[in-house]
């Protein structure tokens, strides 16, 4: 029987790795961090999902930027291979409640991230 553990993996890419400010930067490592502290508000969505669908799997890809004062912008997926739009609205909805260092100077650094899901035994 699986169990409603879901694997989510995150790689980040972009063409903003690193933004130098006033005090301090803001780089995908950063960001990467920030996502895996919210890893178990994104697995949930894929979870409640999975408890009706046992064989769901997929991955749920996200493109954004953060803004200077540390907001999520401008949140687009960009693919979504498990065919589930409750887990894809969930996903975008906790990647845009994060909340990024502030920067005093910069532009908007994108960010691209894939969600893999998958049910463990």
């Amino acid at each position: 029987m699986m169990t409603a553990a879901a694997a989510a993996a995150l790689i980040a890419t972009g063409s903003a790795g690193t933004a130098h400010a006033a005090y301090g930067r803001v780089d995908a490592s950063v960001v990467r961090a920030k996502i895996r502290k919210d890893l178990p508000k994104i697995n949930r969505c894929y979870e409640s999902a999975l408890r009706y669908e046992p064989e769901l799997a997929g991955k749920v890809k996200v493109r954004f930027a953060v803004v200077r004062k540390g907001h999520v912008k401008g949140l687009q997926v960009l693919e979504n291979t498990t065919g589930h739009s409750g887990v894809e609205r969930c996903v975008a909805r906790v990647v845009s409640a994060i909340r990024f260092p502030s920067r005093r100077t910069g532009k908007s650094l994108r960010f691209t991230f894939p969600f893999v899901f998958a049910p463990q035994d």
